[in-house]
């Protein structure tokens, strides 16, 4: 999950003259499975999503760092930023079907017999994160007062970089969403190195719409529908299991429970 933290200070949001089916330019940093290399035979599922329902040659993908693709939109150069909380892009448009469901978790090597039990397990750590993502109030706030105990990088394959710093034995643990963690293991072949630890419950993500996109509402109701279509035919089940992974709506249905 992703927060830019200088967005509490809201940057005046410019206007993008854009009407519902003009090209939608959508930015992120890779964060497979949700958005990956674009071009690549698998891009991302939220990138295949929105090129199915808004059409290859309408959806502009680049990757961008994260902290400067959020700033980007609020100042009207983009239409859209993926795999956001709506902490994370406060003031955004966003549709009401989520495109997935992210867990935070913390990454250990094999053997470490780590157990979180909340900030006072983190405090013997040396830990890795990524510059302006959003992992909880509890670890945010942790990481904001110990700063000379964590990494932040920024950039591409950051994940994966921290992952290496990890098994060199160069940083005690990563923070990390669970299918990027999983997805970035697997392809590295280091799952087997690793423990994982959920430290927090799912939380929604979206592909946000830029606050200063004229047809961000038309858009962010096309995507929601565009998400039911899928479903409903199967093809939303499919286009997942490419990524080895599984629709989300049940996960949320629990969460929903008291």
């Amino acid at each position: 999950m992703k927060n830019l933290l200088i967005g509490l200070v809201m940057i005046a949001a410019g206007t993008v003259p854009a009407g519902a089916d003009s090209t939608i330019r959508l930015r992120a940093d890779n964060w497979c499975p949700y958005n990956c290399t674009p071009g690549d035979e698998k891009p991302g599922y939220m990138v295949e999503i929105a090129q199915t329902v808004f059409g290859k040659d309408k959806l502009d993908y680049q990757l961008m760092p994260w902290s400067r693709a959020v700033e980007a939109a609020r100042e009207g150069q983009l239409e859209a930023v993926a795999g956001a909380t709506q902490a994370d892009a406060q003031g955004f448009v966003f549709g009401t079907e989520p495109m997935g469901m992210s867990v935070n978790v913390i990454i250990t090597r094999r053997g470490s017999n780590f157990r979180y039990k909340g900030q006072e397990s983190l405090t013997a750590l040396k830990l890795a994160a990524v510059q302006d993502y959003s992992y909880g109030e509890e670890v945010d706030a942790y990481i904001a007062a110990n700063r000379d105990k964590v990494e932040l990088l920024s950039g591409d394959d950051v994940t994966v970089q921290n992952l290496r710093k990890l098994l060199a034995k160069r940083v005690d643990a990563v923070i990390e969403d669970m299918n990027v963690a999983e997805y970035s293991l697997a392809a590295q072949g280091m799952d087997g190195l690793v423990e994982i630890h959920p430290i927090d419950n799912a939380t929604p993500l979206y592909i946000a719409f830029a606050p200063g996109n004229l047809a961000a509402a038309e858009q962010a109701r096309k995507l929601d529908e565009g998400v039911r279509n899928l479903r409903r035919s199967g093809a939303l089940s499919k286009l997942l299991g490419r990524y080895g992974l599984g629709d989300w709506a049940p996960l949320m249905a629990a969460a929903r429970q008291p």
